[in-house]
């Protein structure tokens, strides 16, 4: 009786087994099913309502941070001209005008040496009893002339080296290039000095190696704007419809190279200034009876604090002629580009 009984105890939860077992998965399984249903149903329009908000504030508030933007940089433009143009100007019409309207040397009879500024020397003297604004007026033709020269040198010389280099054949880009970087490793004022060291102490000495020293710059400068992917492609083009060297060379890479060379000597006026001037102030290009900047900067830096005028003023000229040059150079470009 009892081997019956639990017998049938077993055909029963065989029977009865499944059924639980099987509402036990369905429960398992309704709130996996359902779950995310309810969740999404709770939580889904809230987060949509969350996210179109943050979308509203961007649109809102992207237009109004943009335009701030813009008005700052339309004010930075519209001054930056302005600030460009006074900086460059005092000292190019300080160097082109000055003589004119200085005249004739005043006479330095009774004046004293290194005197604040007074009744008939609105800038004081020097330290040889001349007067500073007759030479600080005189003093610009040679700054300005000087810087040009040496700049118009090393566009010259470096420009057909770099296209040179820039050329289908590879072993002239390596003699070149390898000479060129010989000579860049030579500091430029250790070469000033050794040439004057050597006797060739006059003016068109200094201007020309000066010049000379910017070559390797400028010709890597136009060599790396030659080979960039898009002027090779043009030029690849060019030489397989059968054109010519001069037109390459004189008509496409000339307006590709136009904006590089102006930037590079907008920046390279200050480094060749630098070096002029360092070359005048250590006395190695002019002579120290010279009215120009430098000398007048050099010759009396003895004298800043009894005479501050005589060194700060060609000082600032130096100093805004640089800046205004960089300034200038940067706003005509942003406007080039802007134009295309």
């Amino acid at each position: 009786m009892k081997v019956r009984e639990e017998d049938e105890g077993v055909e029963a939860q065989e029977t009865a087994g499944p059924p639980k077992a099987r509402e036990a998965a369905d429960a398992a399984k309704a709130p996996e099913t359902a779950g995310p249903a309810k969740v999404r149903e709770a939580a889904g329009p809230a987060k949509v309502r969350e996210t179109a908000d943050a979308a509203k504030v961007r649109a809102t508030a992207g237009p109004a941070k943009v335009r701030e933007a813009a008005d700052a940089v339309r004010i930075g433009r519209s001054r930056r001209p302005w600030a460009a143009l006074v900086l460059l100007g005092v000292p190019v019409l300080a160097a082109l005008l000055g003589p004119w309207v200085a005249g004739g040397e005043p006479s330095a009879e009774g004046a004293l040496p290194s005197q604040p500024p007074g009744a008939g020397h609105p800038l004081g003297t020097d330290v040889l009893g001349r007067d500073v604004l007759w030479l600080v007026l005189h003093g610009g033709a040679s700054v300005l002339g000087s810087a040009l020269a040496a700049l118009a040198v090393g566009m010259a010389a470096g420009v057909p080296l770099g296209l040179l280099a820039a050329g289908p054949r590879r072993g002239l880009d390596e003699t070149v290039m390898r000479g060129l970087d010989l000579l860049l490793a030579f500091p430029g004022l250790l070469v000033l000095m050794t040439l004057a060291a050597t006797g060739h102490r006059d003016r068109y000495w200094l201007v020309a190696v000066a010049g000379v020293l910017q070559v390797p710059a400028v010709a890597r400068l136009v060599r790396g704007a030659a080979l960039a992917p898009g002027s090779r492609t043009v030029v690849e083009a060019l030489r397989m419809q059968g054109r010519g060297w001069a037109y390459i060379h004189l008509r496409h890479l000339a307006r590709e190279l136009a904006a590089p060379l102006a930037t590079d000597a907008g920046g390279r006026f200050s480094v060749v200034l630098y070096l002029l001037a360092s070359a005048n102030f250590l006395g190695l290009g002019l002579p120290a009876s010279s009215p120009d900047w430098a000398v007048l900067i050099e010759r009396n830096s003895d004298a800043l604090f009894t005479q501050p005028a005589a060194v700060l003023v060609p000082a600032g000229l130096l100093t805004a002629l640089c800046v205004g040059g960089n300034l200038l150079v940067d706003r005509t470009l942003a406007r080039a580009r802007r134009g295309r």
